[in-house]
């Protein structure tokens, strides 16, 4: 054990931030036991439901796509589309015989197991949560995101996240019942994340899962169908620029533990959302791709990370990024800059594509020299980007 990644969330300890997501990595006995002794900080079951349309595992489908939308096959790119339909989830009933074995397991290895439920009704939230509660589960995730809420006959998933009134009530009646820690996971699919928040904390959340994966449609280019038959969950590392505004605006303008996810695939992913205000992190997509093998990729890379700040502990991070966030109310906060051109190398540049890449008129060709107007110039830096000579600098302004 490596103290330098060890947490407190939720006044529970973990070993380290590492969560392994509600996924289908928790379905089978074989692929639990690899991720619990993996080395990871917790696991969350997969959902539980109320759905019988939800409850057949053959439902589930996945596609992995490149960047351009090119089907992969063999070695898994570094960055990809996690495209899935059916979100398949397990009825309570046949749940109950595997927890107790998920639990001495987890409880053997220094795993934190959080139960994760999905439901359509109200009265199941509650029944369920009591339930995980009397199996002996430290904490419940209640999945308020899932993509795939239109299988339901009721309100499920981002149809719940999406309704502040709902997604309240159902958690205030889950609170009254249950003593363990609560924690939402919230839609992206929304217009306002942190007002939500706020309503959650008001009737007693205490954290918060920022976030689930959107609803999204991919198009074979061979047949010009839709991939897996249409709308589905849609996630991958591009997703990680949009979980991270969204983590960092629930840090700075709520007081609420936030656990992050959607978006990690590396050891630098976890540490970009724990700078953003994440106290834990979920993983999913890249450890259903990748396996329990990159549990120890990334915990050994974590450790480095570590080593190589002047921190003792990864929590001494929390925010140290969302704390530096100007927001666009205070734009003119934010510090000039202007182009520096390395004149030697643009003179006999023949290309010099720069000029006609600057919309601010700061560039101009005068008998085949570049000529510089700084007082045009924004800084804007396309022309240091599209430069393939090295040859733009972006200084920073006093």
């Amino acid at each position: 054990m490596n103290d330098s990644l060890e947490v407190t969330f939720l006044g529970t300890r973990f070993k380290n931030p590492i969560i392994v997501a509600s996924t289908d990595i928790s379905r089978t006995d074989d692929r639990f036991e690899e991720f619990v002794t993996s080395g990871v900080g917790g696991i969350i079951t997969k959902s539980v439901t109320d759905s019988p349309a939800l409850q057949s595992a053959k439902i589930a489908m996945m596609e992995i796509r490149d960047m351009r939308q090119k089907k992969v096959n063999g070695n898994i790119p570094d960055d990809y589309y996690f495209f899935s339909r059916g979100g398949s989830m397990i009825a309570i009933e046949d749940y109950i015989p595997k927890a107790k074995m998920q639990l001495e397991l987890a409880q053997k290895n220094d795993v934190v197991l959080i139960g994760s439920i999905c439901a359509s009704e109200i009265e199941n939230w509650v029944k369920y949560a009591k339930t995980f509660e009397e199996l002996g589960f430290p904490m419940i995730e209640l999945n308020f995101g899932n993509p795939h809420g239109e299988a339901a006959k009721g309100k499920l998933g981002f149809l719940i996240g999406q309704s502040q009134e709902i997604a309240a009530e159902i958690v205030r009646r889950v609170i009254e019942v249950v003593h363990i820690p609560i924690i939402v996971k919230l839609t992206p699919q929304v217009s306002d994340m942190v007002s939500i928040v706020k309503e959650l904390k008001k009737v007693g959340v205490k954290a918060v899962t920022i976030m689930h994966r959107y609803q999204g449609l991919m198009v074979d280019d061979v047949n010009d169908e839709p991939i897996i038959g249409g709308w589905a969950a849609i996630g991958g590392p591009w997703m990680k620029p949009i979980s991270l505004a969204n983590i960092s605006k629930v840090y700075t303008n709520v007081d609420i533990e936030i656990c992050g996810g959607n978006g990690i695939d590396t050891a630098r992913d976890i540490i970009d959302f724990i700078l953003c205000g994440a106290g834990i992190v979920q993983i999913g997509s890249a450890l259903m791709l990748r396996g329990h093998e990159h549990v120890n990729v990334l915990i050994e890379e974590l450790k480095k990370e570590i080593a190589d700040r002047a921190v003792n502990n990864i929590s001494e991070l929390k925010g140290k990024v969302a704390d530096k966030i100007i927001s666009y109310k205070n734009l003119g906060k934010i510090p000039g800059r202007k182009a520096v051109f390395n004149t030697t190398i643009c003179d006999v540049c023949s290309q010099k594509k720069c000029v006609s890449r600057c919309y601010f008129g700061a560039l101009k060709v005068v008998e085949n020299r570049l000529t510089h107007n700084e007082d045009f110039c924004s800084g804007c830096s396309i022309c240091h980007h599209i430069c393939d000579k090295s040859a733009v600098e972006i200084k920073i302004l006093n």
